[in-house]
């Protein structure tokens, strides 16, 4: 068995070494291998500000784990912000806007060693990124500010209310996406620790993007935290009935499913 695991070891450091090599790859200091398949002409990522990408995620093996394009949404987050794994703030800080790269992300700076939902522990992951655009302002910033402008009391009350004044005026020159309340609330439930007051913003997302598959796998996710497998099963059944394709649905509710 222990010859097993070493050969296994072996094998994913060498795929991982080969796939980088195999490219004109540059290599930072903190292990995030990049090359470039696309080079873009406009602004250079800023921090603190809205960046809007489209990605691919696969394994070493070339499995494809999530992707952004097969939701026809962008993804966003805040740069620099800690809202996304250490791998993406650092290499979509490197692009301008228009650029088109792959990351090879250490699992040091993805999910680390106990890995997360679908992911592995120790998984390197390969993402195709393409920088669309970057905001200064969004929806979900402005939700974010009312949300931890006490650190000490969370005004989940307070971001709801804003949602609901400014969805009432049609979020006139506010950038909005699905994505963008969708990282609000995963950082409640993994950076907070507050699966409650991530349900809250969940329940808005779903409420805002009723045809989304990936609203109803997100909520999901924040009910099964909750210990409510009931609805976390149906939310998956229905986040896979709008999306056939979404293998995470597919194999949470494997898991669930088991569980009962």
């Amino acid at each position: 068995m222990k010859y097993i695991i070493l050969l296994f070891m072996l094998l994913v450091s060498i795929a991982y070494n080969s796939f980088a090599l195999s490219q004109d790859t540059i290599t930072t200091k903190s292990g995030l291998r990049y090359y470039y398949t696309h080079k873009g002409s406009g602004e250079r990522a800023r921090v603190g500000h809205l960046m809007i990408v489209h990605y691919t995620g696969t394994f070493l093996d070339g499995k494809k784990f999530d992707s952004s394009r097969d939701r026809n949404e962008p993804f966003t987050f805040v740069l620099s912000k800690g809202q996304v794994i250490k791998g993406w703030d650092e290499g979509i800080g490197l692009l301008k806007i228009g650029d088109r790269a792959t990351f090879i992300i250490p699992y040091e700076l993805a999910y680390g060693e106990k890995g997360r939902g679908t992911i592995p522990p120790k998984s390197v992951l390969i993402f195709d990124v393409e920088f669309l655009d970057m905001k200064e302002k969004s929806v979900g910033m402005i939700l974010s500010d009312i949300v931890y402008a006490d650190t000490n009391n969370l005004n989940i009350t307070g971001a709801c209310n804003k949602f609901h004044e400014l969805q009432s005026k049609n979020f006139a020159g506010i950038y909005q996406t699905e994505s963008d309340l969708n990282n609000l609330g995963y950082r409640l439930l993994t950076k907070a620790k507050n699966p409650k007051a991530a349900l809250e913003i969940m329940k808005l997302n779903v409420e805002a993007y009723p045809e989304s598959a990936n609203v109803y796998d997100s909520i999901a996710e924040v009910y099964m935290e909750l210990g409510d497998t009931a609805l976390a099963i149906k939310n998956y059944e229905h986040s896979l009935k709008l999306n056939p394709k979404n293998t995470n649905a597919e194999e949470m509710l494997v898991k669930l499913r088991e569980k009962k």
